[in-house]
């Protein structure tokens, strides 16, 4: 697996795609991340609203970006932000 750094990252809800988006740098390089509110609020059995999936991002940023990191490892980047989108399936599969 690659050496990802989200340290000192931020997180914001984007309407649009109805996720939390992330940053993730590799390489010097800055990558967005996105997981939807629904693979947050499914997986950690929470409400489906904004808040919820915002909150369970900032309780269980370090597994989330442990997820992230695996799945940017197997796939390439997309050309456009976000770079990386992390559906419920996608989720669930690279879940400790």
């Amino acid at each position: 697996m690659e050496d990802w750094d989200f340290e000192d990252n931020e997180c914001w809800w984007d309407v649009d795609y109805q996720a939390v988006k992330f940053d993730g740098w590799l390489d010097g390089d800055r990558y967005v991340f996105a997981i939807s509110g629904m693979a947050l609020n499914d997986y950690y059995q929470t409400e489906d609203t904004t808040e919820a999936a915002l909150e369970n991002y900032l309780e269980n940023a370090e597994q989330i970006e442990y997820v992230a990191a695996r799945y940017a490892s197997d796939f390439e980047a997309n050309d456009e932000s976000p770079h990386y989108f992390i559906t419920s399936e996608i989720y669930n599969k690279y879940a400790p």
